[in-house]
């Protein structure tokens, strides 16, 4: 067999396997949408913006930990853990640090914040070949606002959701005495799941409200599962990575900040194929909400 013809014999087999496997064409289409669409360099550049508002996050939750060590019961239990698994940690240190951060945290946040919002919708309207900067300016700075507060909102709600859940299903455990390891297991099992589904509800919202694009659950559904499975995955590999470098004092000056971007990338190029995968989608006809137009979704050429 000629190099030609073996290269014609590989390109009909998988067409047939693409005809045979709406699943599997799906996910080439997408692949060529991504790929057309320069979803690596959007990554990118998600990357970049998301790395300096997730430090401002940052700075915002040690701010608001660090007043919380004004409740002495709080600081009594934070003192006995620092001292065990902390002891060159001063606490005093971080009370008194805490407006600077606080200060810094809410100049930073919003703006960086919006710049997150901006550069993520411009990206995924991107994967969907629309107009990335719908309207105008001053309209569009308000509705990613807006955007930005609710995915607040749903994160603060989901996570609260989880907590309450997960608590209640431990004390219903320690009040049955099994503290045998096979009765975690189901403990287990349900962090896992409430996890995954704090994740699709997060997932499903980047996907549908920051590109403005109203679409049918059915169409949703499978591309926010894959980023609350692929989030999930690179949250295990990450803390993996903190256990093997932490031990080691030469990565601690970079290994943190590289294993965060690296994390983020790997996150955002999830997010944006996901938004690939619901562009290229049959399902239903969505609706651009920036420009109230019906979208067609033709399959992309092989």
């Amino acid at each position: 067999m000629t190099g030609a013809g073996g290269a014609g014999a590989i390109a009909a087999a998988w067409q047939r396997w693409r005809d045979r496997f709406g699943w599997l064409d799906h996910l080439a289409r997408a692949a060529l949408r991504y790929d057309a669409a320069d979803g690596g360099r959007l990554a990118a550049a998600v990357t970049y913006y998301s790395f300096f508002a997730t430090f401002s996050l940052g700075l915002l939750g040690f701010a608001v930990f660090a007043f919380a060590l004004d409740d002495p019961a709080v600081l009594q239990s934070v003192e006995r853990y620092a001292a065990e698994n902390l002891p060159h940690v001063d606490l005093q240190q971080l009370r008194a640090a805490r407006n600077t951060a606080g200060v810094i945290a809410f100049l930073g946040l919003p703006i960086s914040g919006w710049f997150w919002v901006d550069v993520l919708r411009s990206s995924i309207r991107k994967m969907w070949g629309l107009t990335e900067y719908p309207g105008k300016l001053l309209l569009r700075v308000l509705v990613d606002m807006g955007v930005l507060a609710g995915l607040g909102v749903l994160l603060a709600a989901s996570v609260s959701v989880a907590y309450v859940t997960t608590t209640v299903a431990n004390r219903a455990v320690d009040a049955a005495g099994a503290d045998a390891p096979p009765s975690r297991w189901p403990l287990a099992v349900l962090g896992l799941v409430v996890g995954l589904a704090v994740n699709m509800v997060l997932a499903a919202g980047m996907l549908t409200g920051l590109p403005r694009i109203r679409m049918p659950l059915r169409r949703v559904l499978v591309p926010a599962l894959l980023v609350s499975v692929g989030l999930e995955l690179l949250k295990t590999l990450g803390r993996l990575y903190v256990r093997a470098t932490e031990a080691n004092p030469a990565y601690h000056l970079v290994g943190g900040s590289v294993g965060l971007l690296v994390f983020l990338s790997a996150v955002n190029q999830l997010v944006l194929f996901a938004a690939a995968l619901t562009a290229t989608s049959a399902a239903g006809r969505p609706l651009d909400l920036a420009e109230g137009d019906r979208l067609d979704t033709p399959a992309d050429e092989a």
